[in-house]
């Protein structure tokens, strides 16, 4: 399965914009009219906050500024706020992302009618054990039932949202666990779905697209040294088979070092395209950048 890298969306940011050190962790969505938006991760070397993003028909990326501050929840996400999630439904946007309190990540849900000025839900509530620890939410709307796919540490160690990793956190190992909900119901975890293999350190970004009645799910495989884009496939959510990398730092772009953070939508034209996160080589800031790549020709068993 091979992708071509497109370059990065985004012209360098100035210095005192919220995203001048650091833009990632992009989820781009599709309008009827084939405008296409995207929620994206900034941080401007103090805070982290989640900044919006527009591309007309055939033309450049322009930045619209801070869609989601810190503290929209209150003191759930006052630390920081991150990795955003975005389906859009018939009365209007959703969105699920990350919130650091100065101690524990949580997930939270936010409400727009338009996309631009959100209203926050507060943290997703899994039953009777609290808030949904875990961060880098990816939401798949099905036929019945809305499945919640997200990273969390596996085991003990918690999640902590102030960091960024392309390699071992140490003793920290994080995998992808999922909730299910009915609509309009409360949050059940069904556990983790895809845990570190031999030679992995962690499985974290989950990005989920159902094409051809098949659950495509790419994410970040991260090993000792760097961070590339993988895939699995599945027939229910619950069992995920590897299909292996399909997007790596080096092997086409000698100026990127590791790509993380998949963004994958299918446009209405049948075309498929990635948004990702991408290291450069030498950087000791996590100064990500946004690119993109599309996938050259028709789907796989699509139709």
């Amino acid at each position: 399965m091979d992708w071509a890298k497109q370059g990065d969306v985004l012209p360098p940011a100035s210095a005192g914009d919220p995203d001048h050190l650091r833009a990632w962790e992009p989820w781009v969505l599709e309008e009827d009219d084939g405008t296409l938006r995207m929620w994206y991760s900034g941080h401007d070397g103090t805070t982290s906050r989640i900044l919006e993003a527009v591309q007309p028909t055939d033309r450049s990326w322009e930045r619209v500024g801070v869609a989601v501050d810190t503290g929209l929840a209150g003191d759930s996400d006052r630390y920081g706020v991150e990795a955003s999630c975005v389906v859009k439904l018939d009365e209007g946007y959703l969105m699920v992302y990350g919130g650091f309190d100065g101690r524990d990540n949580c997930l939270h849900l936010a409400r727009s009618p338009d996309g631009h000025r959100w209203t926050a839900e507060g943290p997703i509530v899994s039953g009777e054990t609290g808030p949904l620890a875990g961060h880098t939410p990816s939401l798949f709307i099905g036929g019945d039932q809305w499945w919640l796919f997200y990273s969390a540490a596996v085991g003990s160690e918690r999640v902590n949202a102030s960091e960024v990793s392309n390699g071992s956190r140490g003793s920290h190992r994080t995998a992808i666990l999922a909730a299910v909900s009915k609509p309009g119901g409360g949050w059940d975890p069904v556990g983790s779905v895809l845990q570190p293999e031999r030679g992995e350190v962690a499985t974290s970004h989950p990005c989920v697209v159902e094409i051809s009645r098949t659950l495509y799910m790419f994410y970040a495989s991260e090993n000792e040294q760097q961070s590339s884009i993988a895939l699995a496939t599945s027939a229910d959510g619950l069992e995920w088979e590897r299909r292996g990398i399909v997007v790596s730092g080096s092997d086409d772009d000698a100026d990127t070092w590791a790509v993380t953070a998949p963004c994958v939508a299918r446009l209405r034209d049948g075309s498929v395209r990635m948004g990702y996160s991408r290291r450069p080589w030498g950087d000791d800031q996590l100064a990500y950048a946004i690119g993109s790549a599309v996938f050259p020709g028709p789907w796989p068993g699509s139709r």
